[in-house]
This record gives structure tokens, C-alpha cells and sequence, in this order.
């Protein structure tokens, strides 16, 4: 595939990993931010992601930031840009701003993305004369350690937008899947959130507490999902795959379903504050950058480990 050249607009931790995503493909990439200190900070992000790949023997080559530069306006970013990736705040009114601005500044070619978790594109394109070229790109966070990047778009998106966007993230090491319809929160927070949902009423409940519920999963269901999803997990603990797993014990997820919910929100100030308490027991705010680098680095290594362990059929 040629070379593109790529707007990253929005300078945090998403926008600065997808420069990654595409700088270390050789595309060359503007980022730009509208906070100046998060611009100037920008190198020194990409620098550190490139360091922690580095550390765990996923060099990405050494060219990777030449390739890319700070603007220090949004149409100096997105004027000649094939692709532009909005990772702004899940601001609905900053979207739409946003995006009137994106329609008018770049090139009619250009395919204008966004990184949005929960907004669908129809909330925010829809007087834009180029809104057939808008699609949503939500990656999993980071998306240059996860390669798993969810394709929605709207009911207007150009259906050869949706296979170009395909292509490219394919080109990058990526895994597009596409959610065929808007819903909020797409298919994969939804999904994370079910867990959640759970986890927190159990420890509301005082079933379980935080640190105990996360081990359920760093030491339990998530060294399976780090090689298989949950279905295909479940397809290989019965003699007779899915379906005679679900015969045999498709019952408790039937009476798990059926079970009466209190009413009232999920999340209250004291289940947070709680939440809060175990977690800055475990690890200080001012930890917290620190602890980001090593999950990097860990995500890294177990993503080459993948690569070496790939199942063949």
C-alpha cells in the first residue's frame, strides 16, 4: 500500500498511540492538539511507547518518529491529509464542531475518522455535505498494543469507505471488526461493561473485593482470552464443543439473567470512593505513569509471545 499521509487530531494517549499505529508503517503523520503543552509533549510520548516496544524486543524501525511532525494548527494537520483520526473528549457539542471543521478543511478524499467509545457518527455528521466519508475507528486502548479496532458506521458512511478503512487498518497490523449498527457503547464496551456491571455489584454486594475480583481475571479468565475469546473458550471445555457445554450448564446463565436487580444506578459516590480507597492502596496516583509503561510492555511481550504461538489448523 502507498504511503499515506495521516492528521492524528488530539494529542492524549489515544491520538499519540495511533501515531505509532502508522508512523512505524512508514505513513507520514501530523498530530495536532489544541493545548499547546499536550502538543509539546507529543515526541516524548511516541518516544517512551517506542522505548517500552523496544524493551521487550518489538523494535518498531528506527525511522518511525522521523516520520512524523507537530502542527501547530488543525488545517496545517489535515489539509493534505488522506486519513484523519479525531481523538478529542467524549464531547458530544466538541464532535460536531469538530467534524464541521474537518468537512471544510480536508481534502474531499480524505476519510475522516473518529476514536469515539460510545457516539455514533449519525449524532454528529449529519449536516456535514461530506458526512459519507465519516466513520467511526474505536480502537481498544492502546491501539498500538492492542491490534483490535472496532469499524461502525453511520447509516450515510459509503459502504467503500467501510472496505478501504478495512484495508488500511489490515495494512497496519490491525484487526478491524465491523458493528453493523449504531449502539451506544458499540459491541466492545458493552461487552467489557457487562463484566464490570458485575464485578461492581458483587463488590457492593460485599461477595468479593476489588483486588480479589481483578485476580479472578489477571489469573483466571484472562489467560485464555489472551489467546481465545470467551466463545471459542467455552467451545473447548466439553467433549462435544458450545453446544454440550450449553446443554450441560446453560442453566446458571439462564438463572443468573432471571435474578432480580435492585433498582437504582449501578455506580453510587460511596461504591466509587470505595473502588478509589483499594485501588490507591495498591497504587498511588503518582504511580500511575509508571504502572501505564509496564502494562505496555507486558501487552508487547505477549503480543510477540502470540505471534510465535499462532495455532495452526
Amino acid at each position: 500500500m502507498n504511503t499515506l499521509k495521516v492528521a492524528i487530531v488530539g494529542a492524549g494517549i489515544i491520538g499519540c498511540s495511533w501515531a505509532m499505529v502508522w508512523a512505524r508503517r512508514g505513513h507520514s503523520v501530523a498530530i495536532y492538539d489544541a493545548d499547546a503543552v499536550t502538543r509539546a509533549r507529543a515526541l516524548d510520548t511516541l518516544a517512551a511507547f517506542a522505548e517500552d516496544l523496544d524493551r521487550v524486543g518489538m523494535t518498531v524501525p528506527a525511522d518511525s518518529l522521523a516520520h512524523v511532525r507537530i502542527a501547530t494548527t488543525l488545517a496545517d494537520a489535515v489539509v493534505q491529509a488522506d486519513y484523519v483520526q479525531e481523538s478529542v473528549p467524549e464531547k458530544l457539542d466538541l464532535k460536531r464542531a469538530l467534524f464541521a471543521e474537518l468537512d471544510t478543511l480536508a481534502q474531499p478524499g480524505a476519510i475522516l475518522a473518529s476514536s469515539t467509545s460510545a457516539l455514533g457518527m449519525s449524532r454528529f455528521t449529519a449536516e456535514l455535505s461530506g458526512r459519507g466519508r465519516c466513520v467511526v475507528v474505536h480502537p481498544a486502548t492502546p491501539p498500538h498494543m492492542m491490534p483490535v479496532v472496532e469499524i461502525v458506521p453511520s447509516p450515510w458512511t459509503d459502504s467503500a469507505v467501510v472496505e478501504r478503512i478495512f484495508a488500511l487498518m489490515e495494512s497496519l497490523g490491525q484487526t478491524p471488526v465491523l458493528v453493523n449498527k449504531e449502539i451506544a457503547g458499540f459491541a466492545m464496551n458493552r461487552m467489557q461493561g457487562a463484566l464490570l456491571i458485575e464485578m461492581f455489584r458483587l463488590i457492593e454486594a460485599g461477595v468479593i473485593s476489588a483486588d480479589h475480583a481483578d485476580k479472578l481475571i489477571s489469573d483466571g479468565f484472562g489467560l485464555r482470552w489472551a489467546f481465545l475469546g470467551p466463545l471459542e473458550g467455552v467451545d473447548l471445555n466439553a467433549p462435544g464443543g458450545i453446544a454440550d457445554y450449553l446443554h450441560r450448564f446453560g442453566h446458571m446463565f439462564d438463572d443468573m439473567a432471571m435474578e432480580v436487580r435492585e433498582p437504582g444506578p449501578v455506580l453510587n459516590p460511596n461504591l466509587i470512593a470505595r473502588l478509589d480507597a483499594e485501588m490507591r492502596a495498591k497504587l498511588p496516583l503518582e504511580g500511575i505513569e509508571a504502572k501505564r509503561s509496564w502494562r505496555n510492555r507486558r501487552m508487547a511481550a505477549l503480543q510477540k509471545m502470540r505471534r510465535d504461538m499462532q495455532w495452526e489448523a
